[in-house]
């Protein structure tokens, strides 16, 4: 990588300051942004009420990609983050990474800069339940109505196209496969389409834009102070992103349709006792069932169980020690519902390593 490139830049200066959302560091970073952006789109940027920074660069009418990164981490206070570099790898030293989603970031100025047509957000929040994207689809539905694929670089791995996020689909598998094909053209890589996605800011988007997904840019376990960085891959995966042609994929999904393999049904009313009489028929075996009942008594305040469960699945060498890391604050409505409804597809291992994951909140 050169070390000049906006691509190497923009990645270090993420991963370098911990950026935990409304923090000053989060402010400074988006700021930072927003004036490293190329001369020739001064005049096309601008901030919305969520603070999330838009930056458009389409060419013509024909340009209807977005592409999407969120500048938070799940830090919880300021202050310069340390990490440890070898040739291939970059790790962190002592708390989070940041590469989720700093490695998005940094890939959306390199796309910017090379002048890849497209329109640019990068979104407050999703840390905390997506609050920068769902007020996009709360407020801005008319302009993300201009997009046929919003692209989000937050997935873990090397090799996954997300077809589907959590609690349903959110692009076609023509898409998810037409994507990876092109990723492909790279000889060391092998994406394909997945269907285990949990959550990002593009599956706020899906009743607005047909095609939705989120692509492997090398960081794993997000969220710890064991996060890692393939840089090996990622730098290759920045140079075969400027080549896939992203205005030509094609556009199978209608926007706002419901995939009925899997969706859940419609049980969840925005009350629990009836949402939970709703599911009292539902075939579900014996570990959903107590999953469920948990989810059912978090939604009154009574908490522990959930938190039991989630920290055995995660740590099930010592489940209490999960609980230090599991924030009430966040298990909000919205992730109960979310997490009911992936129930109806994944098993309940999946969809408690989701809730950690939503849930995390690092205690140092």
């Amino acid at each position: 990588m050169n070390k000049k490139s906006m691509l190497y830049v923009t990645l270090c200066r993420a991963l370098s300051i911990k950026r935990g959302h409304k923090g000053k560091a989060v402010a400074y970073f988006t700021e930072w942004l927003a004036n490293a952006v190329p001369e020739r789109v001064n005049e096309r940027i601008w901030v919305d009420g969520a603070g999330n920074l838009h930056v458009d660069n389409r060419h013509d009418a024909a340009s209807r990609t977005l592409f999407v990164a969120h500048v938070d981490t799940v830090h919880r206070e300021d202050g310069p983050n340390k990490m440890r570099k070898t040739k291939n790898m970059w790790y962190a030293d002592g708390a989070p990474l940041g590469a989720d989603d700093g490695a998005g970031c940094a890939m959306l100025m390199h796309l910017l800069h090379a002048n890849v047509a497209g329109y640019y957000v990068f979104t407050q929040g999703e840390e905390c339940g997506g609050i920068g994207a769902a007020y996009l689809s709360e407020n801005h539905s008319a302009l993300l109505g201009e997009f046929d694929r919003a692209i989000a670089f937050d997935r873990r791995g090397i090799d996954s196209v997300i077809s589907h996020q959590g609690w349903g689909r959110c692009c076609s598998d023509a898409f998810a496969q037409a994507l990876s094909d092109a990723l492909n053209s790279h000889p060391d890589f092998m994406y394909s389409p997945d269907d285990t996605g949990v959550y990002t800011d593009t599956a706020e988007f899906i009743n607005y834009i047909p095609e939705c997904t989120n692509i492997s840019v090398g960081y794993e376990r997000e969220h710890t102070d064991k996060e890692s960085l393939n840089i090996f891959h990622y730098e290759a995966l920045a140079k075969t992103v400027l080549n896939v042609p992203w205005d030509k994929l094609p556009t199978s999904r209608k926007a706002g349709e419901v995939d009925d393999k899997c969706y859940a049904p419609k049980a969840w009313t925005g009350n629990w006792q009836q949402s939970a009489i709703a599911w009292s028929d539902a075939d579900l075996d014996m570990d959903k069932e107590m999953l469920f009942d948990a989810m059912t008594d978090a939604g009154f305040g009574l908490t522990d169980d959930l938190f039991y469960l989630i920290g055995d699945a995660c740590y099930p060498q010592d489940p209490e020690f999960a609980f230090r890391f599991l924030s009430k604050k966040k298990l909000t409505k919205k992730v109960l519902k979310d997490a009911e409804d992936m129930l109806e597809c994944f098993d309940t291992h999946a969809v408690l390593t989701d809730l950690f994951d939503r849930l995390y909140q690092p205690t140092h």
